[in-house]
């Protein structure tokens, strides 16, 4: 089977697609025969060796998220598993032909959703769900900013934030990002290259502040957030796609009385007994929401997908095409 590895850390030309035997599922296990894999945020990290939390160490398989169907299984695995199409994250190995996972990290894509929808709605609509319902507890009325929102969980963010009846402020880093997201119907669009965005959403805002802001980029320009948060508001960090954030002085939080969280999905489906599922499913099947996949590379141009991530070309989710 062929399958993508990545020796040691550095940059896309550091991922080879080269022939390997198909894997046997052990103890526990499923051998699964991959669709699609999605180029997960996570993927590009830990090739460049930028993270330390679940890096699966070298070498290793890219593929943090994918869907696929269940070929074999390991001892102690239900048959119930052999045929079903099924999703899986945070066990990385999506980009090969065959990948080994263990049984009770997959969830069955349901009915009425395909397989590129399958890789990746365990991921960021779940995330959206429960960053606006149980990291936020969002009310209808209150404001919201979304940085980078004309990525795949942007644009999940969105369409949750405004059914929930939340005014959105969409920041993306070009006018063209910024066109693209104004299909999901944010109430804002704003430019965070322009140095005067901030001025620009308190504005926009009638002179006050945001009640939440969700942040995936991080960066030099993180603690411009704390410039718009509301008294009582709650800056939440999910990612650092503009690298490590500069630290945050406690002396201006207790004067801005606001609060800064960090945000990882499954803490907040551990408590939540699977209300994201339930609120999700259905929206995504019947088009209420959309998951914008919008390109797909197939296992050989994997490299390519992985350039066009760190120069920021890319928008909605990406996908790559194994079988």
């Amino acid at each position: 089977m062929k399958k993508a590895v990545v020796n040691s850390p550095g940059g896309p030309e550091k991922i080879i697609v080269e022939e390997h035997p198909i894997p046997h599922p052990k103890e526990d296990e499923v051998l699964i025969k991959v669709a699609y894999a999605a180029l997960n945020p996570m993927d590009n990290h830990a090739r460049a060796d930028r993270i330390k939390w679940m890096h699966p160490g070298f070498p290793f398989t890219p593929g943090f998220e994918y869907s696929g169907t269940v070929e074999a299984l390991g001892k102690g695995v239900n048959s119930s598993w052999v045929g079903k199409r099924i999703a899986c994250n945070g066990q990385w190995g999506g980009c090969a032909e065959f990948a080994i996972a263990k049984a009770n990290s997959l969830q069955e894509i349901p009915q009425g959703m395909d397989m590129k929808t399958g890789a990746v709605f365990s991921t960021c609509a779940y995330t959206a769900w429960l960053l606006i319902h149980s990291a936020a507890k969002m009310k209808p009325d209150q404001s919201l900013i979304i940085h980078s929102a004309a990525g795949a969980v942007g644009a999940m963010l969105i369409q949750v934030a405004k059914s929930h009846g939340v005014t959105v402020f969409a920041l993306a880093g070009s006018d063209q990002k910024l066109a693209y997201a104004n299909q999901f119907d944010p109430d804002h669009l704003i430019n965070y290259t322009d140095p005067k965005w901030p001025e620009k959403v308190l504005t926009l805002n009638d002179g006050k502040g945001v009640d939440v802001i969700i942040d995936g980029n991080a960066g030099p320009n993180a603690l411009r957030n704390f410039e718009v948060i509301a008294p009582h508001g709650n800056v939440i960090f999910i990612g650092a796609v503009a690298g490590q954030a500069p630290d945050i002085n406690v002396s201006m939080l207790i004067g801005k009385n606001c609060s800064v969280t960090g945000f990882v999905q499954y803490f907040h489906q551990a408590i939540n007994n699977g209300a994201e599922k339930e609120a999700t499913h259905e929206a995504l099947i019947s088009k209420k929401w959309r998951i914008p996949i919008e390109k797909i590379y197939s296992l050989q141009q994997i490299t390519q997908a992985h350039e066009a991530w760190e120069n920021r070309e890319l928008v909605g989710r990406t996908l790559i095409k194994i079988n």
